[in-house]
């Protein structure tokens, strides 16, 4: 599969790599290893994303050239391959030109069910923790020698993040034995890492965090956690959104709180994101709301205000917990 896989993306002069919106450290890290892959293959690559990068990847080689992608770039492209998420409708304002393009779109991706008769080639794998794991068996079957430190920082990234720095339940075996292989090939200091990812905060993110973990709420017999941020919190604090990375995981290391759910508004819009500590299919909670993602992380969209969205997702999780007695 992967061999014919690289063969297929082997045949293009340039593809466009679209990377999910609200991109977190596995997009960002899986989109940038990718790039290089691409470059060290003879293929040029055009890095797209609605949403900036995020301040704690900034430092990732190549993330400069993620750009925002319009009718004119995407004609430049003889292909598309989607990076760590597999509907148009995750890649942001030109979905529809995906869905109508009559060129090649590939896939490479850890989220359940795409629509398989949407890509021409698919390097897909619901089981592995991060989407960056399959970026590195790309690698491997095509030539591991080829991970420089550059790549090998990206990868190293995409999946310290999307498994919670190894906390949560899709991290097996093989996991650490990917990450052991990068650290080994790239030359790596994960520790260097680490503090580059999440020890670079500021006083303000800490103010919100701390108004924030204020108004925590448990529901279900206190297995559900909710925590919300408002337009006022951000403007207080001056904080932006990107600031709220992680908050959602605090409340599961109360004792006996299955799920965690953050609200936070956005225009006439609020977003969640859901976690958990495999009690619940959260996938399946959030594609009630139109959203997705896995078993134990997903987010979604409702309308305001947070005063209706948030009794709606309780009432939802509850359900399911209920369902499971």
């Amino acid at each position: 599969m992967i061999k014919k896989f690289a063969k297929a993306l082997r045949q293009h002069k340039i593809l466009g790599l679209i990377s999910h919106v609200n991109p977190d450290g596995d997009t960002i890290g899986s989109q940038l290893a990718l790039y290089n892959w691409l470059t060290q293959n003879g293929i040029d690559a055009l890095l797209f994303n609605d949403d900036p990068v995020p301040p704690n990847l900034v430092w990732l080689a190549h993330q400069e050239k993620i750009r925002v992608a319009d009718a004119k770039m995407l004609d430049q492209c003889d292909g598309f391959l989607f990076v760590d998420g597999n509907h148009p409708s995750r890649f942001g304002a030109m979905s529809d030109y995906f869905e109508k393009t009559d060129k090649p779109v590939y896939l490479i991706d850890h989220h359940p069910d795409p629509p398989h008769q949407f890509f021409r080639e698919k390097l897909w794998d619901a089981g592995v923790s991060s989407t960056a794991c399959l970026v590195y068996t790309l690698y491997k079957e095509t030539g591991l020698g080829k991970i420089n430190k550059e790549t090998a920082e990206a990868l190293y990234s995409g999946i310290v993040t999307d498994t919670g720095s190894f906390r949560f339940a899709s991290v097996t075996a093989e996991t650490h034995f990917i990450i052991g292989d990068i650290i080994k090939v790239g030359g790596l200091s994960p520790s260097e890492i680490h503090e580059r990812i999440y020890d670079d905060k500021n006083l303000s993110q800490y103010q919100l965090l701390g108004l924030v973990l204020q108004n925590i709420r448990l529901h279900c017999n206190n297995q559900v956690a909710t925590i919300y941020v408002t337009q006022e919190m951000l403007t207080e604090t001056g904080c932006i959104l990107d600031d709220l990375e992680g908050f959602v995981n605090y409340p599961l290391s109360i004792k006996g709180v299955l799920v965690s759910v953050i609200f936070y508004e956005r225009d006439d819009l609020v977003k969640i994101s859901l976690r958990g500590k495999s009690a619940i299919d959260l996938n399946k909670t959030a594609r009630v709301f139109q959203g997705g993602g896995h078993f134990n992380a997903a987010g979604a969209w409702l309308p305001g205000p947070l005063e209706k969205a948030i009794p709606k997702v309780v009432a939802e999780i509850a359900s399911r917990i209920e369902g499971q007695k």
